[in-house]
């Protein structure tokens, strides 16, 4: 049906809006959200259909993650990977959690799949000549930390993604060179401020509709209790909604300004991060491509202007 779907759209493109490489001076910012990054998949699977191909892209954890495939070039890998297989038991659930201190199963996302069932084209990614920078937050200082492609070449892609999409409370953290590691959303979900310290615009993928606000923890005792020996890291998750709101105002404030280009899912086909229903995350990787196509020239005009 999404294949299908695929060949429709490209009949629709007028033939200026295909093949077109966008230049670091423009990244592509990619919000995390767990299964929510199905959004995300449809429209970059739109990008690899239609040839955008951006040079510097910036992403936090799943986004990071589906982030990695469109620059190994792999169609239909982030819908097998962020909707197919999520309904295997492996994937996800509290038996993990309870078992390997991970409710997102580490070893099945980030080993079986991509070493195994759905093979990642390192080697495509390394000829990627655009930058990718995957965020994580330290849990030493509660600060965003950036890795980028020389950070792999010494430790590892693998590591630096599982470290952004680590979750406090759901995940161990993830140690890198003697440091531990979080999930980069923690003190950076939309890291958009970066991207434009080093661009003059950019093009931003939500993973949560236009209008949301993310409302204070209501029990805050669990995270005291887990993260209390990391005084600057719990300051930050304890006060995350409060700076999640913020970089969402910020980027309200920049798109009027006509400095970044909002892609954002509508209410309707809004998923939980960890949504059991394959059905419901199809939809969401369907209407992420038909909003990228709807969208199309509106972004060309954006890019070019």
């Amino acid at each position: 049906m999404v294949s299908s779907a695929r060949s429709h759209y490209c009949l629709l493109l007028p033939i200026n809006l295909l093949k077109m490489v966008i230049g670091e001076q423009i990244p592509l910012v990619l919000e995390g959200g767990g299964l929510r990054g199905a959004f995300t998949s449809g429209i970059l699977e739109y990008f690899l259909d239609h040839d955008l191909a951006f040079q510097r892209v910036i992403g936090v954890s799943a986004g990071a993650c589906v982030g990695a495939s469109y620059l190994s070039g792999q169609k239909g890998r982030n819908l097998l990977v962020n909707v197919e297989f999520p309904s295997d038991p492996r994937y996800m659930g509290y038996r993990h959690l309870l078992t390997k201190g991970n409710y997102f199963n580490m070893d099945f996302i980030f080993g079986e799949l991509p070493h195994n069932l759905v093979p990642f084209d390192e080697e495509a990614f390394d000829r990627n000549p655009a930058a990718f920078e995957v965020v994580a937050t330290s849990l030493e200082s509660g600060q965003a930390i950036v890795f980028d492609r020389m950070d792999f070449q010494r430790t590892g892609l693998e590591k630096a993604l599982v470290a952004s999409s680590s979750i406090p409370l759901l995940s161990k953290a993830v140690e890198i060179n003697g440091r531990r590691y979080f999930d980069g959303g923690v003190a950076d979900s939309i890291p958009v401020t970066y991207a434009l310290e080093r661009g003059r615009k950019a093009v931003v993928v939500l993973t949560q509709p236009r209008g949301y606000r993310k409302h204070p923890m209501k029990n805050t005792l669990l995270l005291r209790l887990k993260y209390g020996k990391h005084p600057e890291f719990l300051k930050v998750l304890l006060h995350r909604n409060e700076d999640y709101n913020q970089a969402l105002a910020t980027c309200e404030g920049l798109e009027q300004e006509g400095r970044i280009f909002v892609l954002a899912p509508s209410q309707e086909f809004v998923i939980g991060r960890a949504e059991k229903e394959k059905q419901k995350r199809l939809r969401l990787y369907n209407h992420g491509y038909e909003l990228m196509r709807q969208q199309a020239e509106k972004l060309i005009h954006f890019l070019q202007a």
